[in-house]
């Protein structure tokens, strides 16, 4: 095992790179490229989806799910009854480490919440008022694995803070065009039920500026790949972002 000392840390385990200035691999700028048929930064292309799902909505999704996730469908939402179904053909040891892992991080989310005080002693009025966010959308990656801790870890914080709307985007599986079927019993097992098969930029794009079946949200969360994290930022100021 590699000791260091706090020096050898500083140079080596502390350094980071900042996000912007990273180097891009060529199979990335390749793809890219043959996407858009010209050589466009990551930043670029990013750029020209949100555009484009700004103007045409829902059309744009679809096509870029098409393009992106070899998924045509033309629903978004992914209906109930394929929640549902997903949560009830859940192997019985993936369900009840589901449960577990719920439970456990509902436990500790509720101990944490902070709450409103108002104090009036010293000739004026001081303290703070906690209000829940209206309405947040969850970004929940599933291009190289499913990834139900994502739901959980996302959605049952907002739930503890009092969140009433709580939106999933998430991408299908390029094989079967669908949601993994444990992120889709997770959403349900934790009871979020606006769920879209959506991934990527375009994913953020409907969360920030909303479609014409997607109801725009007030602060997106959630980790993703470099299109997601450049999307996140692009999309900054017309919805808040999880830093």
């Amino acid at each position: 095992m590699k000791k260091y000392t706090v020096e050898e840390a500083r140079k080596s385990l502390l350094k980071r790179q900042p996000f912007g200035q990273q180097a891009v691999p060529q199979k990335t700028l390749d793809g890219i490229q043959a996407l858009f048929g010209e050589a466009l930064t990551p930043a670029e292309a990013v750029a020209r989806i949100l555009a484009d799902v700004r103007m045409r909505g829902d059309q744009a999704l679809v096509e870029w799910n098409t393009r992106l996730d070899n998924r045509s469908d033309q629903l978004l939402r992914v209906p109930a009854e394929e929640m549902q179904s997903a949560l009830a053909g859940l192997p019985e040891d993936q369900l009840a480490a589901l449960k577990f892992a719920i439970d456990r991080v509902r436990s500790f989310h509720n101990k944490q919440p902070a709450s409103s005080w108002m104090d009036q002693t010293l000739g004026g009025t001081l303290g703070q008022l906690l209000r829940p966010i209206r309405r947040v959308g969850l970004y929940v990656p599933g291009g190289s694995a499913p990834l139900p801790s994502s739901v959980i870890m996302s959605a049952i914080p907002a739930q503890v803070a009092g969140v009433k709307q709580i939106v999933i985007c998430s991408p299908a599986d390029r094989t079967t065009g669908r949601i993994s079927p444990v992120t889709l019993a997770a959403a349900a097992l934790v009871g979020v039920e606006e769920v879209y098969a959506i991934g990527g930029a375009q994913a953020i794009a409907a969360m920030a500026f909303g479609t014409q079946t997607i109801q725009p949200v007030d602060k997106i969360f959630g980790p993703g790949n470099l299109f997601v994290t450049l999307a996140k930022q692009q999309v900054f100021g017309a919805v808040g972002i999880d830093t």
